[in-house]
């Protein structure tokens, strides 16, 4: 069965950091909490590093967060190591081509779903992989790691779970902009806490 992507109707945006200047690859294990990811604290949401890790807590439902690396790439491959607690009803992955104008979203879900989405400056998340995030069984559910990969290059964005390639769609919207990690919760009051770990980010 298909999952429904109408549950990220964004109730709640936050911005946390832009883009600026050429950037170069570079590895980031959170280690560092003064590595340039920053960390913020609400009563919707949680950012931050912490136990090594950089973690994204969300504690409503349906909202959506994120934090950029405040770098700027046209091609790049962006990978994560991702580790999700608490509602598997949610959604988190990572961003490339940031900027004011929208971004693109390789999302994957903690019940097994993913897509590719993209979001034009202050409208919905749109899935470029058809009408609902589809099912895979590359994601390891029950908290395990799984690894993400995003390559933008060109007209071509791909998404790999788990060393392997689950799509490859084509647009033009955005040809540059800023790479990130995001997190979303969906229906469920439960709270969503998303861990990142060893982000690598590429030339693609």
């Amino acid at each position: 069965m298909q999952k429904r992507y109408g549950m990220f109707i964004l109730w709640g945006l936050v911005l946390l950091a832009g883009c600026t200047g050429s950037s170069k690859p570079f590895t980031d294990d959170f280690s560092d909490p003064a590595s340039g990811w920053g960390a913020a604290s609400t009563e919707t949401f949680v950012r931050g590093y912490d136990s090594g890790k950089y973690l994204i807590r969300l504690d409503a439902p349906h909202w959506f967060a994120w934090t950029t690396a405040d770098r700027n790439y046209a091609d790049v491959a962006v990978e994560v190591t991702v580790r999700s607690e608490g509602a598997s009803d949610n959604h988190f992955g990572l961003f490339c081509r940031y900027s004011e104008a929208g971004f693109y979203y390789f999302a994957a879900s903690s019940d097994g779903y993913y897509a590719i989405f993209r979001r034009v400056k202050d409208g919905p998340l749109e899935a470029l992989t058809g009408p609902a995030m589809l099912r895979t069984p590359l994601l390891r559910q029950g908290g395990s790691d799984n690894q993400l990969l995003a390559v933008c290059q060109g007209n071509e964005l791909a998404f790999y779970i788990n060393g392997e390639q689950v799509t490859l769609v084509e647009d033009d919207t955005f040809d540059s902009g800023d790479i990130g990690m995001a997190a979303g919760s969906a229906e469920r009051g439960e709270a969503t806490l998303v861990w990142f770990d060893d982000l690598a980010v590429t030339e693609p």
